[in-house]
């Protein structure tokens, strides 16, 4: 996995590289790992200020290049905006979330191990080289107050929470009784075991994907 990234120094310039780390890179580029550019070598780097994701070395040396191409004016709107009007290259590609030194912030996924659904997200994650912390839905199940902020922060339906193709779920006659259940109860339900919660679940800084459908963790990741 390639990474485009714009470096902020101390001079208020924006550095502009590719990198398979992007926490490896700023390390070098701060002098506390050798293999630092000349560029950045007398102008002190402070922080990754914006990282995309590319399909591989040569998206990511061509997102490079436009991003060199710019005016200071269109750098600085970018690192602000994401977007361009004018350059719709830039829509190709994920920003991802990353700290100042260039660490990637782990996504939160709950899931049931044993589950094959669960695996194939797990493995899609992995191939993308997302870091992410597992969460156990059953030992761990989610609280009414994070399924009520994860409800919130996805914008699905509260229904799509629910494991209705599971035993739980169906012993319950769960399909008759939730048309009529306040939402509040609803959550208090759903904490009150983790299997009756749909696996699996990832939680990002601005997203909840609910189910694994690939073409949908596709456009969100």
């Amino acid at each position: 996995m390639y990474y485009t990234y714009f470096l902020r120094c101390t001079d208020g310039s924006l550095y502009a590289g590719i990198t398979t780390d992007p926490a490896r890179r700023f390390a070098q580029h701060t002098g506390t790992r050798p293999g630092g550019a000349k560029y950045t070598a007398s102008r002190h780097p402070v922080r990754m200020e914006a990282v995309w994701r590319t399909f591989d070395r040569a998206s990511a040396s061509r997102l490079e290049y436009c991003l060199k191409h710019l005016t200071k004016a269109e750098k600085e709107q970018l690192v602000l905006d994401n977007v361009l009007p004018d350059q719709p290259i830039f829509s190709q590609y994920k920003r991802i979330t990353i700290e100042p030194n260039g660490r990637m912030i782990p996504m939160l996924f709950v899931c049931y191990p044993k589950c094959s659904t669960c695996k194939k997200a797990a493995a899609f994650l992995d191939s993308l080289n997302i870091p992410y912390e597992t969460r156990h839905i059953k030992d761990e199940n989610p609280t009414a107050d994070e399924l009520k902020a994860w409800h919130q922060k996805s914008g699905l339906p509260l229904k799509r929470f629910f494991n209705t193709s599971g035993q739980l779920y169906r012993s319950m006659e769960l399909s008759k009784k939730l048309p009529d259940m306040p939402e509040d109860e609803q959550y208090a339900l759903l904490a009150s075991d983790g299997m009756l919660v749909k696996r699996p679940i990832v939680v990002g800084e601005d997203f909840v994907l609910v189910g694994f459908k690939q073409k949908e963790w596709e456009e969100k990741l």
